[in-house]
């Protein structure tokens, strides 16, 4: 077989996988990608807001003891 025909062909088996792949197997794999991106983003986003819920139920908690013990002192 002519050298010349089997890098021509090559070449067209290549352009055609590489435009089969942009066509159908890109964009599937794109979406996936962002659809995790975005899950992971909401978790962290959630993850923080319970971080911060809970720093402020520590601190209430803390405030209450400390009302709690000043009052048994008074009461004492």
């Amino acid at each position: 077989m002519n050298m010349n025909a089997t890098i021509l062909g090559q070449a067209i088996a290549f352009v055609i996988f590489v435009w089969f792949c942009m066509k159908y197997v890109w964009p599937p794999l794109m979406a996936a990608i962002e659809k995790r991106q975005k899950e992971i983003s909401d978790g962290l986003a959630s993850a923080e807001r319970a971080k911060k819920d809970l720093d402020l139920a520590q601190a209430n908690a803390t405030d209450q003891l400390k009302k709690a013990k000043a009052e048994a002192q008074v009461n004492h």
